[in-house]
């Protein structure tokens, strides 16, 4: 085998406190040697308490004004040394063996770009949920270097672009694409990872090997109770998603994920189009027929809902969100299933 390589932990959090303590314990607790690799928080607040904790760990803490996002890749690229990044949102948990076999797969494969492991999902307290409605590869998904540009569609049937808690990525492929983050102005994210890593031409692997502890509760990202803020932080998340979907359309001209990204454009633009109290765009017919064969396409149900609430929302405008924040309630409370008594995976 070769000589392993080089890995940071990079560990970011924007606004929330709670959980970033355990979140970097569950890093440093690993069987992979504390020699093997590093540790960078990036945040984007002072807190004694957790700067202090951060400092005795030996972890580089690195805070951002507070109004901005600590969430700049050159930024990261700049300050971490390895040669792997593994990345962490603050809320979520690594388990014990995930860096040695993090560091095991990107030594076993000098090809290798892009590692997407699996993951348990958890309620706010860390305790496991028994089901859960995230789709889980099975076996093995591996993709050899330079066919990422002909053959994304597999991946996108699993929906692999979500929870960089799970990623882990070769730092030498990302420095190409770093100016055309900047020109754009597009906040990088889990999609963004994903689709650069193929049109790299590194080699892909999803495994079914459950490293991660998604945690999974209201916040930013899980905005389930229906209020005017919730509105305009969807209508915002959609927003960047729509800027993201539009620099990875630039960058893949003539390629397979090219489709891919306008077949996303349409979802993201019927979801915002909901909550947006200032529309700038609303669906036509053809809109409407595009959404429904692409999601019959990639299996997405989501037009079961997306397209009446479209049709509500014509009729009467302030009840059609309402009436989402409802389906969204019962979805969570019939799809997420405690394990009774558990304490958590080991």
């Amino acid at each position: 085998m070769a000589t392993p390589p080089s890995i940071s932990v990079i560990v970011l959090a924007y606004n929330r406190r709670n959980y970033l303590k355990g979140g970097v314990a569950s890093v440093l607790d690993q069987t992979l040697p504390r020699d093997r690799f590093e540790v960078l928080v990036f945040k984007n607040f002072d807190d004694p308490e957790i700067d202090a904790y951060l400092s005795a760990q030996g972890v580089r803490n690195l805070t951002s004004p507070p109004s901005s996002r600590p969430r700049t890749l050159r930024t990261v690229l700049q300050e971490a040394k390895g040669d792997v990044l593994c990345f962490m949102d603050d809320d979520d948990l690594f388990t014990p063996d995930k860096l040695a076999f993090v560091e095991g797969a990107f030594a076993a494969d000098p090809t290798l770009g892009y590692l997407h492991n699996e993951f348990f999902v958890i309620d706010d307290e860390g305790k496991p949920y028994a089901h859960s409605p995230f789709p889980q590869v099975t076996e093995r998904v591996y993709i050899p270097a330079g066919d990422g540009r002909t053959r994304p569609l597999p991946i996108r049937a699993l929906d692999l672009g979500f929870n960089s808690s799970c990623v882990s990525i070769r730092r030498d492929w990302v420095g190409p694409y770093l100016d055309s983050f900047d020109r754009r102005e597009a906040e990088w994210s889990d999609r963004i990872l994903l689709c650069t890593a193929l049109l790299s031409g590194r080699a892909f692997l999803a495994d079914p090997t459950r490293l991660t502890r998604y945690r999974y509760h209201d916040s930013w990202s899980n905005v389930l109770h229906y209020s005017l803020d919730s509105l305009d932080r969807i209508a915002e998340m959609d927003a960047q998603n729509i800027a993201v979907l539009e620099l990875i359309r630039g960058l893949a001209p003539g390629t397979v994920m090219e489709q891919w990204m306008r077949e996303d454009m349409v979802y993201v633009r019927f979801h915002r189009s909901l909550f947006a109290r200032t529309a700038d765009w609303s669906p036509r017919l053809r809109d409407f027929f595009d959404f429904f064969t692409s999601s019959l396409r990639r299996r997405n149900t989501a037009f079961v809902y997306l397209i009446p609430l479209q049709l509500l929302s014509r009729l009467a405008p302030r009840e059609a969100p309402k009436v989402y924040f409802g389906l969204a309630t019962l979805f969570r409370r019939f799809s997420f299933r405690r394990s009774a008594g558990a304490e958590g995976p080991a």
